[in-house]
């Protein structure tokens, strides 16, 4: 069970004046990490790997990161987890945060569901206790949701139950179509509010105990917005060259070993960014809760930060040495050239709409990974 010295040093902090049992957790790695339907695990499950696959039990919350991810088991806690594909067909007791490409409930979450991805799915027998917020490009509930369901989406079904209100936006490209459909079998408790181009498409089968409220999107000035949307782009392009011209000449080589560390441990990297990136606040907060952590908490923190701004830019200048190594040999040596081209492209792909934010985390999350691990090995 791989631990950092840093997560070694504020476990140890926090404990001086906390029972271990209550903090327990138990971290895995790998290219397929499984959990069998015997296996018990009294507390936390941190993972990163291929292919994540919970069959057994967790007694706290699963936060994990890989591409293909599988939840079959009973969770007593909350997940929190990002991947290619996640499917989570067991029973949550507490509240699911998740991000991919394709996000599946299959189970009984007790409380709230965040999902955000291309396509969203609550299927039908699957069910929320509270809220559910969807961002995704495909949106489907066909099971049961407590509360209200509320987010963003270019297409979104309703073919279930919804306890109380809907709120959407919705963004459908083709405007001579509906992007939101009640179809039959709908039961909406409350009012449904939605904003978009065309009328939603209300099946005379569906339920509706409200109103429906149709809002038109408001006309925004394109030359404004165009303008506003490039300055914030330069802006942030010259403020990652900036920091990377410091970097790279104040580390140079250091720099250079540790992206050749980020492309030889690609997955690892994203696997251990996402751990990396909720376990240091949870830490720290626990920290804070002690009078002899606080100053740790405070510096785990700004290492935390530090890291989270720099990661980017790391992912930026292996992705430039890659490109001058394809493209222009003649300069493949030059960090300086690596990191303008790599910072350039990569900027231009995170502002891609829709799933441009979607590059952004994923590359936040390999630089991040790929700092934890150089500096594990050190």
């Amino acid at each position: 069970m791989a631990k950092s010295k840093l997560l070694i040093i504020a476990l140890f902090a926090f404990l001086l004046t906390a029972p271990l049992s209550v903090y327990a957790f138990e971290a895995k790695t790998g290219n397929f990490i499984y959990v069998s339907e015997e296996e018990i695990i009294d507390g936390n499950l941190f993972a990163a790997g291929t292919t994540i696959t919970v069959d057994g039990t967790i007694k706290g919350d699963v936060i994990c990161a890989g591409q293909s991810i599988n939840i079959n088991g009973n969770v007593e806690g909350d997940v929190i987890c990002a991947g290619q594909s996640i499917n989570i067909n067991g029973d949550v007791a507490g509240n699911v945060r998740v991000a991919a490409n394709s996000v599946t409930i299959r189970g009984a979450v007790s409380r709230n569901v965040m999902a955000f991805g291309a396509g969203v799915l609550l299927d039908k027998g699957a069910s929320v206790g509270m809220d559910m917020l969807i961002g995704a490009a495909a949106g489907e509930i066909r099971g049961k949701i407590g509360r209200d369901l509320y987010g963003g989406a270019a297409d979104a079904i309703i073919a279930g139950e919804v306890g109380r209100d809907v709120k959407l936006k919705i963004d459908k490209q083709k405007t001579s179509e509906a992007g939101l459909i009640i179809g039959d079998g709908a039961v909406i408790g409350g009012n449904v509010i939605y904003t978009d181009k065309n009328e939603a498409n209300i099946s005379q089968g569906a339920i509706v105990a409200g109103e429906v409220t149709h809002n038109l999107p408001k006309i925004k000035q394109k030359k404004f917005i165009a303008i506003n949307w490039a300055w914030v782009r330069l802006y942030s392009i010259f403020s990652a060259l900036v920091i990377g011209l410091v970097l790279i000449s104040l580390w140079g080589k250091e720099i250079k070993k540790l992206t050749d560390k980020m492309l030889e441990r690609a997955g690892a990297s994203i696997g251990w960014g996402v751990v990396v990136m909720f376990l240091a606040p949870i830490i720290s907060i626990l920290l804070l809760i002690t009078f002899i952590g606080i100053p740790l908490a405070f510096l785990l923190m700004g290492v935390w930060l530090i890291a989270l701004f720099t990661g980017k830019i790391l992912v930026g200048i292996l992705i430039g040495r890659s490109i001058l190594e394809k493209f222009w040999k003649k300069q493949k040596d030059s960090m300086i050239w690596a990191m303008v081209v790599g910072i350039v492209v990569c900027w231009f792909i995170f502002s891609i709409p829709l799933v441009g934010w979607m590059f952004s985390l994923a590359a936040l999350w390999w630089g991040l990974g790929g700092i934890w691990l150089y500096f594990k090995k050190t």
